[in-house]
């Protein structure tokens, strides 16, 4: 009886135990947050690079018209 009241006691503090670290959130450190927010920042750059690249071709081809 003993035995068996002891398993079921580590058992439910295994199971608290994980109960309670999957309700926190996850940690973050602040040099994981920094490379996130550069990783889209470069992103973005390069987005709107290739959108300034478009906008000058239909720029072109709009004044090839405008020319005729």
């Amino acid at each position: 009886m003993f035995v068996a009241s002891t398993v079921c006691f580590l058992v439910f503090m295994y199971v608290a135990s994980v109960a309670c670290r999957a309700d926190r959130e996850p940690e973050c450190s602040r040099f994981h947050y920094e490379e996130q927010l550069l990783e889209k920042m470069v992103r973005m750059e390069f987005n709107v690079e290739r959108i300034q690249q478009r906008l000058d071709s239909v720029s072109e081809s709009c004044a090839k018209l405008d020319g005729k």
